[in-house]
């Protein structure tokens, strides 16, 4: 089990968790959905985005990510989006976790 699996099985075993604990839920659950529901994405991406926007600066600064018009966005683009904002996501939550111990 990699690293996210594991930190998403014990955030559902949770009883109570933080904002960017069920931003890391929310986001996990949209990337397995198959096929992907693009308005449901579209709006998990937006969230994130308002709520994290140094995420949003690391996703479009990264080489693999190519702007596009909002209307040629596709299933592939949306994976992509989702992924990269569950691991900054991630990264940010163990990097908190890290400063309380």
């Amino acid at each position: 089990m990699d690293q996210i699996s594991i930190l998403i099985e014990f955030l559902r075993a949770k009883h109570e968790i933080t904002e960017l604990q069920k931003d890391i839920l929310d986001t996990w659950n949209e990337y397995q959905k198959n096929p992907i529901d693009e308005v449901s994405a579209k709006h998990q991406i937006s969230s994130n985005n308002g709520n994290h926007k140094e995420i949003f600066a690391k996703i479009t600064a990264l080489p693999t990510t190519v702007s596009k018009p909002a209307e040629r966005i596709d299933e592939t683009d949306l994976r992509y989006i989702l992924s990269r904002q569950l691991i900054f996501l991630v990264e940010k939550e163990m990097e908190i976790n890290n400063g309380h111990q």
